[in-house]
């Protein structure tokens, strides 16, 4: 009697579901990754075309006749000062975001392949559940580790969600002075970046649900795949003697 598939011939098992999920993670992980990238590029080419226009201006207004009013004067003592701010909000920078957001695409890397090629597999353009490369068993031991390894990157994930989003660069304007003028290049990345860990956390941890709750459901059927071959095992009595033959007793023995 053959095993219902889950999904018609799409899915006809749990192992395929957990590599179509894992797939489907894989996707969207990549994803995320490109669209922080892209957006980090689109800012930082947002505020060094604003801060090269501010510094245009400055220079035409350097440029000008002298003898001006004193309303003039502190006009373009305004002028200088939107161009330094905005010079500042374009190159300021900070090596320690920097490195989260490297060090967590290379972890995520490193988790997708080895998911691929040793634990979970993968699943085709056409559907079709492909085994790991390097691993021929289902060692449980090795399934164990890596939902782990899984739980962990994504509570990492949360943290460096709740951090990124607290981010902040601290300057002499106050709360009022800060409205008038548009945030640091490094606070809207890391607003970027806090939204793609918080995506990509919620992502993992609903990936590491479903591997435990299926690498259960797989334990729970073997066990009582074993019970039943057991129980239905018949009883077998194996006897030397033939039906004529007597037990010797002590006597007899000694006698013979």
């Amino acid at each position: 009697m053959t095993t219902p598939s889950l999904c018609g011939s799409f899915l006809s098992s749990k192992q395929s579901l957990v590599a179509f999920v894992w797939t489907a993670t894989t996707i969207l992980t990549l994803m995320a990754f490109v669209m922080a990238i892209i957006m980090t590029v689109q800012i930082n080419m947002q505020y060094q075309h604003l801060a090269s226009i501010y510094a245009m201006d400055d220079d035409y207004n350097n440029q000008e006749g002298e003898g001006e009013e004193e309303e003039e004067e502190h006009g373009s003592q305004d002028r200088n000062k939107d161009s330094l701010l905005y010079s500042l909000m374009a190159t300021t920078s900070s090596r320690s975001m920097t490195f989260v957001a490297v060090y967590t695409m290379a972890l995520a890397v490193v988790l997708n392949l080895y998911g691929s090629t040793a634990i979970v597999g993968f699943t085709s353009l056409r559907g079709d559940y492909i085994a790991p490369c390097f691993s021929s068993e289902h060692n449980s031991m090795k399934v164990g580790i890596f939902g782990g390894a899984i739980v962990i990157f994504a509570n990492l994930l949360l943290l460096c969600a709740v951090v990124l989003g607290e981010f902040r660069v601290e300057d002499y304007r106050d709360d009022k002075e800060r409205e008038d003028y548009a945030p640091y290049a490094v606070e809207r990345i890391a607003t970027v970046l806090a939204v793609t860990c918080m995506f990509l956390s919620v992502l993992y941890t609903t990936f590491a649900v479903l591997l435990f709750l299926t690498h259960a459901s797989e334990e729970d059927d073997s066990i009582d795949l074993e019970e039943t071959e057991y129980h239905s095992k018949p009883l077998v009595t194996i006897s030397d003697r033939t039906p004529g033959e007597a037990f010797l007793t002590m006597d007899e023995s000694r006698s013979s």
